[in-house]
């Protein structure tokens, strides 16, 4: 007991996010960030209003794919790495560099990950 109550003495408050996010991401921000990043320009996106863009694949069923990008098993780690930087798991994709933070992409993948 005095080993937690040491530990919290020691993060500064709301240091740190709730377990359930942070390990796991927040689906339900992740859904309004790919509307701020403008995904839905180039992709469909169950749920999230106005992504009807036809450049990108589809990401209807994200959750139930087995590849990211025909090059990365889909998962929550590499999710995120394609988020932040597609170009360097596939250089020369159509898919931009947004700037996704590492937080947002978390949530973003979250979000993806509940489709299927």
């Amino acid at each position: 007991m005095f080993t937690v109550v040491a530990v919290t003495a020691c993060s500064p408050p709301g240091s740190a996010l709730p377990p359930a996010e942070s390990d796991l991401g927040d689906p339900d921000r992740g859904r309004t960030l790919i509307a701020e990043y403008g995904c839905g320009s180039c992709h469909v996106v169950p749920g999230v209003q106005n992504a009807v863009g036809l450049v990108g694949p589809p990401l209807t069923s994200f959750g139930r794919r087995s590849y990211i990008a025909g090059e990365l098993q889909n998962n929550a780690d590499n999710l995120q790495r394609w988020i932040r930087d597609p170009q360097d798991v596939e250089p020369g994709t159509a898919m931009p560099d947004l700037g996704v933070t590492a937080i947002d992409a978390r949530d973003i993948a979250a979000y993806l990950l509940t489709l299927g």
